[in-house]
């Protein structure tokens, strides 16, 4: 692996790994990812990340573990009671649901799957940046 590293790449320092497929924590170790991509597991941290270009994050012996996957839920509607919701405006409903975006990612959500609510405008800003759930 080359010690250089670009502007997207974001090391983890200090996290106990929990991988999804057995019931054990590795660690104390270091993660770097680059892009949406994991590059590297290691003990060490060595010359992974260039300070100037890459992001450092301590963990703080914290757990890193795999994102979650919510396969049934309604965005849109997960923050508003259903009277509300059905005599809510249109660009009101949005701007709850890029709130209620932003606060699944936060619980460990990174995919969701909408059953059935007016998400697609929500999606589109996600993707465009508009809207940043972070």
């Amino acid at each position: 692996m080359s010690d250089v590293v670009d502007r997207e790449s974001t090391l983890l320092r200090d996290v106990r790994v929990f991988d999804g497929r057995t019931e054990r924590l590795f660690g104390p170790t270091n993660v770097l990812v680059s892009g949406n991509r994991i590059v590297s597991i290691a003990s060490t941290v060595g010359s992974l990340v260039d300070r100037e270009r890459g992001t450092t994050i301590d963990g703080g012996g914290r757990v890193l573990m795999p994102g979650l996957i919510d396969a049934h839920a309604h965005v849109a509607f997960s923050t508003l009671p259903l009277a509300v919701a059905l005599a809510a405006d249109a660009t009101y409903m949005g701007i709850r649901a890029g709130v209620a975006a932003r606060d699944t990612l936060l619980r460990g959500f990174t995919a969701v799957r909408d059953a059935g609510g007016p998400v697609f405008g929500l999606k589109q800003a996600i993707d465009e940046g508009v809207v940043t759930p972070r």
